[in-house]
């Protein structure tokens, strides 16, 4: 299977004030992933990192390499479209230039120059996976930051992109609607081996859906396993009980009863298992 991100050791210097590194991270085609962290650990430097959403004066390469969909990660060679990224706030990334939300999720497929038979199937595709269908007439300004959400994300996948970087992207909807708009973008990634990054200072609900997890702190990353499972809780925001489980069971200063990071996790998971 292709090789959707694969970073060995990149260190980077932001703005020459912040450094990004050294990164580790590796994905297949279709795999999500989850980066956990906290207020100012770089999320959404990275987040911007990986979809060229950096200007070249602003990042200088110290070490390492990087690739993006095959190409190299500081090179912007890649179209736009296959790189997809979500905000916290989505009324900034609106267009600015669309009075309904029909036409705000078309504006992007419009700009690719598809045949009109395929955007119109590409909306009424997003419409009903996102549940926006009653929103289509509404002003995209005119929207709660839920709707807001929903729109956003519709807007991304018809674009059909190969990566989607989700940086605290769902924060305005309810447990509810989180879950029925990820469940949505699975059924897009399956279809279309996207692959999907969650940058998150909530475990819950990525560990739902993600096979790999990932600790972002101060910049630099180190993979989540039973053993480093103490180091999330300072950090990253954990049910009340696992944290419980995790102080009782994973003292400092003894070894992790628990041989497997999904042991752990597994009484937490929707429907008990992961997706």
């Amino acid at each position: 299977m292709a090789v959707s991100v694969n970073i060995e050791r990149l260190s980077v210097d932001i703005h020459h004030a912040f450094r990004l590194g050294p990164l580790s991270l590796q994905m297949e085609q279709g795999q999500w992933l989850a980066i956990l962290g906290g207020n100012g650990s770089g999320k959404s430097l990275l987040a911007s990192l990986l979809v060229g959403g950096l200007e070249e004066t602003e990042v200088s390469l110290v070490e390492g390499r990087g690739e993006i969909l095959g190409h190299d990660i500081m090179r912007s060679d890649i179209p736009l479209y296959a790189k997809q990224w979500v905000q916290q706030s989505p009324y900034l990334q609106f267009s600015g230039c669309c009075f309904t939300v029909e036409d705000e999720i078309a504006f992007g497929p419009q700009n690719l120059a598809l045949p009109a038979p395929e955007i119109l199937s590409r909306v009424e595709t997003a419409l009903q996976r996102f549940g926006c269908q009653h929103l289509r007439q509404r002003n995209p300004q005119s929207l709660s930051g839920g709707e807001a959400q929903k729109v956003l994300l519709a807007s991304v996948m018809v674009m059909h992109p190969k990566l989607l970087v989700l940086d605290q992207a769902l924060g305005r909807l309810s447990i509810e609607a989180t879950y029925q708009c990820l469940d949505a973008i699975l059924q897009y990634s399956r279809e279309l081996q996207c692959s999907v990054i969650l940058l998150e200072h909530r475990i819950f609900p990525a560990v739902d859906y993600c096979q790999q997890l990932v600790l972002l702190d101060k910049g630099t990353t180190s993979p989540v396993d039973s053993h480093a499972l103490l180091s999330l809780i300072p950090r990253v925001i954990l049910p009340d009980q696992l944290k419980k489980i995790l102080l009782d069971k994973l003292p400092l200063d003894k070894p992790p009863h628990h041989n497997d990071l999904w042991d752990v996790l597994k009484p937490f998971l929707r429907n008990d298992q992961a997706c």
